[in-house]
């Protein structure tokens, strides 16, 4: 995701006049007034606030502390009925005495779901081209440099839903852009940035987002967590069951693949990945479940795998990379031409 610089990282600001230190009374209230003006229909429970000082002696910046800050954190918590809290704040104000600004900046808002991925045209998350970084240039279109993406699709009807600025997309783990991802679905967490609206029907939401989705993705089971859970759900282990279409270079006699036995299973960075990925030998296991034969030279394999497989490369072999391999089973070069999650174990 596109880092956001300084600015963008506050949902708003607002500009206050000259400041006279002298008459402390005067700023509180002109403060108070451009805090109330930001915080408006925005929702948090909590608040902190922080101050950039102009220049001057620590006997100053003390006296300043003493009639200005404290005093105004007390004038904030009985305005708004809201209580100070500096290590889990819902509303960050930062009263900017150099460039004369009241910035605003909100907590993030993490919702937790699984989706299902109904096409083949459709990637999980959205790639930002590496010469403009999402702003746009003549390399890219938009700032993209990938198709519809599961991220795009959420973030057009969560960023709406809940006055978001922006939404960070976190699975646990991928499929290829050509997987369909079915069954229950992939687990996820979005991370909403500066939310104005911290709750919505989850239960209607959801039927919007499918309804409006149809043939693309669908989501099940959100609900509101915490931060927390996004590291809970990156580093989730999970087993998967596959289901694989594959085609062969010649007359195929499935009697030769073993059903129901665990498979040890040595694979080393595919060729297609290796450039991005540490040339490391990876040990899994694969449980083949069942086979079906669809002409002389295709058929399809239901499989269960331990996190991380490559099935395609499982299926080809990948030039001995992968061994062994539905390749190195039937005697003959054998290529997924189809794929599939059913399930997330």
């Amino acid at each position: 995701m596109r880092r956001l610089n300084r600015k963008e990282e506050y949902h708003s600001s607002v500009d206050f006049e000259d400041n006279d230190f002298l008459d402390s009374d005067s700023i509180i209230a002109q403060l108070l007034s451009k805090i109330a003006n930001l915080a408006e229909n925005k929702a948090f429970d909590t608040f902190a606030i922080g101050f950039s000082w102009p220049k001057m002696s620590e006997e100053e910046l003390l006296e300043l502390k003493k009639t200005l800050q404290y005093s105004l954190i007390a004038q904030i918590e009985a305005k708004f009925d809201k209580k100070v809290n500096f290590d889990a704040s819902g509303a960050y104000f930062l009263v900017d005495f150099n460039k004369k600004q009241v910035l605003l900046r909100l907590k993030s808002l993490f919702v937790q779901g699984k989706y299902c991925k109904f096409s083949r045209d459709i990637a999980q998350t959205t790639h930002f081209c590496r010469y403009c970084q999402g702003h746009g240039c003549k390399k890219c279109t938009g700032g993209l440099t990938t198709q519809l993406s599961v991220e795009q699709i959420l973030s057009s009807l969560f960023l709406p839903e809940f006055d978001a600025k922006q939404l960070k997309f976190h699975g646990g783990g991928r499929e290829d852009v050509d997987v369909l991802m079915l069954g229950e679905g992939r687990p996820f967490v979005v991370e909403l940035l500066q939310p104005e609206k911290r709750n919505t029907d989850l239960s209607a939401f959801e039927e919007k987002i499918n309804s409006e989705s149809k043939d693309k993705i669908s989501v099940n089971s959100l609900e509101i967590v915490e931060k927390e859970q996004v590291v809970e759900v990156k580093n989730s282990v999970h087993e998967k069951v596959y289901l694989a279409k594959v085609s062969s270079e010649k007359e195929f006699d499935l009697e030769k693949i073993t059903l129901n036995e665990k498979i040890n299973v040595e694979q080393r960075t595919p060729q297609r990945v290796e450039k991005r990925r540490a040339d490391l030998v990876r040990k899994k296991e694969v449980t083949l479940l069942r086979t079906k034969k669809l002409n002389k030279k295709e058929f399809e394999i239901e499989m269960k795998t331990s996190h991380g497989t490559y099935v395609k490369e499982f299926i080809s072999g990948d030039t001995g990379r992968s061994v062994p391999s539905i390749t190195s089973m039937l005697g003959m070069n054998c290529k997924c031409t189809r794929l599939d999650v059913l399930e997330i174990c």
